[in-house]
Order: structure tokens, then C-alpha cells, then sequence
């Protein structure tokens, strides 16, 4: 038996995981500094070294670059001071259908990070991370679309539209930068440190795909004096990713993740920060196919049997982009103390996907750093503003799988008079959205004997409900054409109870 087959690169997903991991350990205060009297605040940065696919599951190597600010109390003298500490963690997640070849899309993010104090010189530092894991297998899948020696096979086809992977590469982004701080600081620790990557863009030229996006840090450092200040930047990220037969009409995913992060003062007659970062960016393009896909078949005239599989692949695949923007004033009933610093955190509690639009709903939650006591001590206030916003998404579907990257390209607050601030956040949603189909493939097809021999040319049948002309054609090894011309038919819609004479197929091409 001749089967004329076509080959077609489908990317199929084959897993998806969601899970949350704590990561711990003890730190001990240096020598160098005070006792740890109270802690004011916690936060960290998620570097990660090496991801991993393998048989069974997924491997992800990293470390939790934690900045823990606390105040220590001698002769009745407070004094703020910090303790970085690094948490390597290496999580393993058990995925049955893993294997070696598959690619893995993994997004890591840091919830939350708490600093506990054990004794006056060691506390303990928790990180809760959390990580949505979803593997990809890129392989080549055969399609039966005929058999050359049966003249009058009958296919139900159907032909559709899929989005496959043309590629998916990797390159390296080198930051560099010294940035200066007032020159009548002499910086003698560094007590924070805040990065967001923001405002990503990717171009597309021939083989080849432009990464560019900014990396905002803010570091809140001590002086020798004993003074607090803040020190923002914003630089540049730039990738080139080479890649066979791209062009401007695939749609392309980028993950920006950071793989080494070092941030230490230079000497003090500088006065400035050496920062050195190095962000691994990942391009995923796809591209869109039509295939044509034999749903079911058979010979009126011979006697075939086939085995059928499904298979999961991906359509209807887009990304969307908008600006979130928060402008309003709250109290904060700080009197005349001074503001360090604010860390806001977007928390998306729930999503309704529906046509066209995403609605989001949830909070941003700002810590803002503040002087206590006549700037004589530090401490934190924490505001909370809702989250509703609907986001126009052409073509999504309440069945589209959505993933949402967000980030902060802005975030300014000025103290105003009376107690109050000034707001100002800007929310970056970058939205990917596909649909998960499964397609019937037909394979194995074979010729048994058979020793059935019905004695009629003709029969009489009254419809179902549950009928369709290619079920009746096929059970009494007709043809839906014959069947049509037959009872005068124009269309292949059939109603319940219409009564249908079915000539039996003489074995010719129809």
C-alpha cells in the first residue's frame, strides 16, 4: 500500500508546572559590623546560572542576591547598617514527559524574602520563589494525505492553521557601567539594590533578531557621615540572536534573565559604583503553517484499518503590549521625616480572559523607606492601591492560554505638603497569548480481509440526530456524493428523521 505522506515541523507542547520553592539559610553578621537589634526591611534579586532539561524532569540552578537592612543599638546610639547574603538554591521538578531534546521556557520570580533574627549576631533569610515551567518539542510529524492504489478512498479532511517554531537561540548582553554618586559622599556600604528591566524591544531583520531593552537599578548606600542616599540609573541592554529564516511576520517571545550580578563601590576618592551584569536573552519565533489533516477514511470497496494518535500543537498565537498608569496622591503621615526609598510590588490576584480583552484585577503594594525619630532611625510604611484594568487583546479567546510579564518603567513619589504623596507608577503588561489544539493524525493504515458480504444495492434509512452524511456514508460503504445525488441533495446538511435511499459504491473514484 502506497501512502503519499507530508512532513511538517510542529512545536508541540508538551508540559506545563507551576511551583512554589523556599529557599533558606543563616547568615552571619561580619565581624566588621554591629549587633543586629532590629531588622527594617528585606529584598533580593534572582540571579539564575543554569537551566536544565532532562529525562523525567527539569533542573534549575541559581542564586537570591538578599540585602538585609537592619539597625543596631550601642550606649543608646542607633546606627543602620546591612548584610548581603546569597542563597544558591537548585530546584528539580519531577515532569514525566521530560526529555533531553525538549526546550524549556522557565520564568522564576522572587515573592517574597524575610529576614529573622536568631541571635544578636546571625539571622536567618527565607526566599519564596515561585517558577512556571512549560517544555516545548519541536518535532517533525508525518501526515498521511492519501493512498495512491485505492481509487475511491473516501478522506474527511480538515484544514487549519498551526503555529510551529522556527527557532529558538540564545546570546549574551554584557552591562558595564561605573555611575557616579555626589562627590561629597564617601560611600562606605551598600545597602540596597533594585533592578527592573524595562521597555523591551525586538526588530527583526534577515536571520537575524535585535534584543534591546533598559536596565533601571536604584542603590540605597551609606556614607561615611552616616547618611543615607539614593543612586539611580538606567543601562542599556543590547543582543544580537542569529536566526535561520526570520523575518518581520513571526511572532517572537524574549526572556530577559539575569545570570551574574556584581554591584560593589569603587574606592572612595571615586566616589562611584562599579556595576557589572551579564542577562542571557532568549528568542522564540514561530511561525504560522495551514496543514491539511485527515480526520477519518475509508474504501467503499476494501476492507482499512488505521490506528490514530493526537497531537498537541499551538495556534491563534499573538503579543500584546500596554501601559498601566497610576497617577493619584495618598496620605502617608510621614511629617517632615525624610523618603529613602519605595519598592512597589504588583500583585495580579485574578484574570478573566474574555473576546478581545483581558480584565485584571489585584493591588500594588509600596514600601516606602522612611527616617523615624528626627532622622535618627529607620523604618517603613506600606500603601496599598487596587488593580482593575481591562486590556484590549485583538483576537483572544476565553480559551487562549495567556501568560503576563509585567514591569515598572516609572516610579517617581514627591512628598507633599500636609503629609501627603505624590504617586506616579507606570505598569508595563506584556501579554502572550496562544490556543492549545490536538490533531488527529492518522497512521498505520492497512488492508484486512473481511468476509462480510451484505446481499443489498439499496437501502432505506431515516436519520438520527446524532447523524452527519459522512457517518451514513461510511457505515454502509457509500459515498457521501452518491448519497447526495441520489435523494437530490445540494448540501451535505442532513436533518433528524429525513429519509435517505443509500445506493451502495461500485468501487470508483469519487
Amino acid at each position: 500500500m502506497e501512502l503519499e505522506k507530508n512532513k511538517i515541523s510542529i512545536n508541540q507542547i508538551v508540559a506545563q508546572k507551576l511551583d512554589t520553592a523556599i529557599c533558606e539559610g543563616d547568615c552571619i553578621v561580619p565581624d566588621i559590623k554591629p549587633d543586629i537589634y532590629n531588622i527594617i526591611s528585606s529584598s533580593g534579586i534572582v540571579t539564575i546560572y543554569k537551566k536544565e532539561v532532562m529525562d523525567g524532569k527539569v533542573r534549575i540552578d541559581g542564586g537570591i542576591n538578599t540585602y538585609t537592612i537592619y539597625s543596631s543599638e550601642e550606649d543608646g546610639k542607633k546606627e543602620i547598617r546591612a548584610i548581603n547574603y546569597v542563597i544558591d538554591f537548585s530546584q528539580i521538578e519531577n515532569i514525566e514527559t521530560a526529555k533531553n531534546d525538549q526546550i524549556a521556557e522557565v520564568n522564576t520570580k522572587l515573592r517574597s524574602v524575610e529576614a529573622r533574627i536568631v541571635n544578636e549576631r546571625k539571622i536567618n533569610v527565607k526566599a519564596v520563589l515561585d517558577f512556571d515551567i512549560k517544555l516545548f518539542a519541536n518535532n517533525s510529524e508525518e501526515f498521511i494525505t492519501g493512498i495512491n492504489d485505492i481509487p475511491d478512498l473516501q478522506k474527511l479532511e480538515k484544514k487549519m492553521t498551526v503555529n510551529s517554531m522556527l527557532g529558538c537561540a540564545k546570546t549574551k548582553a554584557q552591562v558595564k557601567e561605573t555611575v557616579p554618586i555626589d562627590g561629597v559622599d564617601n560611600l562606605t556600604e551598600i545597602l540596597k539594590v533594585n533592578i527592573d528591566i524595562t521597555n523591551k524591544d525586538t526588530k527583526i531583520s534577515y536571520n537575524k533578531i535585535l534584543a534591546k531593552a533598559d536596565s533601571k537599578l536604584k542603590i540605597l548606600y551609606l556614607t561615611e557621615d552616616g547618611r543615607i542616599c539614593v543612586v539611580s540609573a538606567t543601562l542599556p541592554i543590547m543582543g544580537f540572536i542569529d536566526m535561520e529564516n526570520i523575518s518581520e511576520e513571526n511572532v517572537c517571545d524574549m526572556q530577559y534573565e539575569i545570570r551574574n550580578l556584581v554591584i560593589k563601590p569603587n574606592s572612595m576618592q571615586e566616589h562611584s559604583i562599579y556595576i557589572e551584569a551579564e542577562i542571557e536573552i532568549t528568542a522564540s519565533s514561530y511561525e504560522t503553517k495551514e496543514i491539511n489533516t485527515i480526520e477519518d477514511l475509508y474504501s467503499p470497496s476494501r476492507n482499512l484499518s488505521f490506528e490514530q494518535k493526537q497531537i498537541k500543537a499551538m495556534q491563534n498565537k499573538k503579543n500584546f503590549h500596554d501601559v498601566f498608569s497610576i497617577r493619584e496622591k495618598q496620605l502617608l503621615n510621614i511629617g517632615d521625616e525624610k523618603l529613602y526609598d519605595a519598592d512597589v510590588k504588583v500583585n495580579i490576584d485574578n484574570m478573566q480572559i474574555g473576546n478581545d480583552e483581558i480584565e485584571l484585577s489585584g493591588n500594588v503594594n509600596i514600601t516606602f523607606m522612611h527616617s523615624l525619630n528626627n532622622m535618627t532611625d529607620l523604618g517603613t510604611t506600606t500603601l496599598e492601591l487596587p488593580i482593575n484594568y481591562r486590556m484590549a487583546c485583538s483576537g483572544i479567546r476565553a480559551t487562549s492560554q495567556v501568560k503576563i510579564d509585567m514591569s515598572i518603567p516609572l516610579q517617581d513619589f514627591t512628598i507633599l505638603p500636609g503629609g501627603e504623596i505624590d504617586i506616579k507608577i507606570d505598569i508595563e503588561f506584556m501579554v502572550d497569548s496562544s490556543i492549545e489544539i490536538r490533531l488527529n493524525e492518522i497512521c498505520d493504515v492497512k488492508e484486512i480481509e473481511s468476509s462480510e458480504n451484505s446481499g443489498y444495492n439499496m437501502v432505506i434509512y431515516f436519520t438520527k440526530k446524532e447523524d452527519n452524511l459522512w457517518k451514513i456514508a461510511k457505515e454502509f460503504r457509500s459515498t457521501m456524493q452518491i448519497i447526495k445525488e441520489s435523494n437530490g441533495l445540494s448540501q451535505d446538511i442532513i436533518t433528524p428523521g429525513m429519509q435517505l435511499f443509500i445506493t451502495k459504491s461500485v468501487g470508483v473514484n469519487c
